[in-house]
């Protein structure tokens, strides 16, 4: 396994790309070199931590619950297409899954996708391992235009699908749009039966899929475990005769049942609780997490003022917040640095949004607000990191003359109340992955547009990205988008991205870390003696 010595890695491009692929081969000698480890084994049970129960149950068309999302994606349902993960995994790579090839035209609106034959699903009533077929795809994404929920925005532009025999799918659009194949990767897009589709079982509780896994049972608050696919299409694999998922999100406890041998995977966001365990008999791993988010309410006085919201947020060093509290950061702007070369740098950051407490004080000024104000802060809570940075705020903020309270709630209260827009200020973790999945949050039909913003600039810039089929002039265009956000809207920002650390037991082999929920890496994970 690569071995990272926590406290002397650079931040370079170049490593955080490596992190992002990150992840577990062969188990480190004493020199820190990869040991030789044999070929894979099969058999064993892998203990891998849930941080926390799902709350909306198992449908993949209803639920926007990331624990689902890491659950099932991957393990028991498949996709027509995959995110790569592996241990040269420098960037988001496509990959063919259920598909097994495919082409899109010159104009970028006829997708056909080539399946694969020896495809079957689950040997579970009412499917009875019968063969996966082109149906499946046209029924799910049939079913998924007709939702009013979740993700149904992510194929907007699909006009049809049709299958012209059980192994051809073809996606035919109304315009141009590039976001299409990495949206069929992400976790949402799951292939689901037509069975369970039309109701013969309830996907609410139950998930039949075609994947290497197959849940087997579930104890509420306790534990999810699944079970080998015997009849899994790729030879030999996986390896593993079972998965357990201990639903676990104290630290303290996490950190003991990993000295401890009953847990082979945890993941903390904590550096300290990672570097106490680096070098003893584990393997840890760092990956760029989910940024860290504030949403300022324009229809909460006085952040109707453009200004007062520039004086909030140059009133806050967020480098010092990065530096002193989570250890590994990067400073950043709306796009992730690790998943897209549309990424601000972060001196570009620094000079759209500097640490100006001077400058904030007189915006304040200006704003008819010279002795500051008073004002909420609503942080979700995760880990004791979102707590020691709302108060690192607090601290900064009440220098300018802003004196905010702090009001922390649990992950579903805080979604909930962002969606109602019943705050003045909030504090969370956005787990948004891909770029045009940043903008998506922002339009008015959506659910996360916790803000309310209404940008005609933007969205006309927004659609210029989802036709334009270049790279480069996307990108260019994505960064004009974080502009105008960080100097004219002023109401959403993601001013750092946290790390997180993956930490494996020595006998987790060939385990590799992924930035999107991606269950298919555990058909790889085998467990050695040593």
């Amino acid at each position: 396994m690569r071995r990272t010595r926590l406290g002397a890695v650079a931040l370079t491009a170049a490593l955080l790309l490596s992190a992002c692929g990150g992840g577990g081969g062969n188990a480190a000698d004493e020199s820190g070199n990869a040991a030789p480890a044999g070929d894979p084994k099969p058999g064993g049970s892998l203990v891998l931590q849930l941080p926390t129960e799902i709350d909306e149950g198992l449908n993949p068309m209803t639920t926007s619950d990331p624990s689902t999302m890491g659950l099932i994606s991957g393990t028991v349902y498949e996709k027509l297409v995959e995110f790569k993960t592996g241990p040269d995994v420098k960037s988001l790579e496509i990959v063919p899954d259920l598909a097994e090839s495919w082409k899109i035209s010159k104009d970028g609106r006829t997708y056909t996708f080539e399946l694969r034959e020896d495809v079957r699903w689950h040997d579970i009533p009412p499917v009875n391992g019968r063969p996966f077929t082109s149906d499946d795809v046209v029924a799910t994404f049939e079913a998924l235009q007709k939702t009013t929920e979740v993700h149904k925005w992510m194929i907007e532009p699909v006009k049809s699908i049709e299958a012209p025999d059980d192994h051809t799918v073809v996606f035919k659009l109304k315009h141009a749009y590039s976001p299409l194949l990495d949206y069929l990767a992400y976790h949402f897009n799951m292939i689901l039966p037509r069975e369970g589709l039309e109701g013969e079982f309830d996907m609410q509780k139950q998930a039949i899929g075609t994947g290497p896994f197959m849940l087997d049972k579930h104890t509420p608050n306790v534990e999810w475990v699944f079970k080998k696919n015997p009849d899994y299409y790729i030879k030999g694999k996986p390896y593993l005769d079972e998965i357990r998922r201990p639903i676990m999100s104290d630290i303290a406890a996490v950190t003991a049942a990993l000295r401890s041998g009953r847990l082979d995977v945890g993941t903390t966001s904590d550096v300290n609780v990672a570097e106490s365990l680096d070098d003893k008999g584990f393997t840890v791993n760092e990956t760029p997490g989910a940024p860290v988010s504030i949403f300022i309410n324009p229809e909460k006085e006085p952040f109707d003022d453009p200004k007062v919201r520039q004086a909030f947020m140059e009133a806050v060093d967020w480098d010092g917040m990065g530096q002193n509290i989570r250890g590994r950061y990067n400073l950043t702007s709306l796009v992730r640095p690790d998943i897209s070369t549309a990424a601000l740098t972060k001196e570009e950051v620094l000079k759209l949004r500097p640490y100006s407490p001077e400058n904030a004080k007189r915006l304040l000024a200006q704003a008819g607000l010279p002795n500051g104000f008073s004002t909420k802060l609503m942080v979700q809570r995760v880990d004791d990191e979102d707590v020691r940075e709302a108060q690192w705020m607090q601290d900064d903020l009440a220098k300018v003359g802003i004196k905010m309270e702090l009001e922390m709630v649990d992950p579903s209260t805080g979604i909930d109340r962002r969606r109602n827009h019943d705050f003045a200020v909030a504090k969370a973790l956005r787990g948004v992955h891909l770029p045009d999945q940043v903008w998506r949050d922002f339009e008015p039909d959506s659910l996360e547009n916790y803000t309310r913003i209404d940008d005609k600039e933007l969205y006309e810039l927004l659609d210029r990205s989802r036709t334009e089929l270049d790279d480069q002039k996307r990108d260019e265009i994505y960064k004009q988008m974080q502009i105008r956000m960080e100097t004219v809207i002023r109401q959403v920002y993601y001013p750092i991205q946290k790390f997180d650390y993956s930490i494996y037991s020595e006998r987790v082999r060939d385990l590799y870390d992924s930035p999107i929920y991606q269950g298919k890496r555990l058909a790889d994970v085998w467990l050695s003696d040593s």
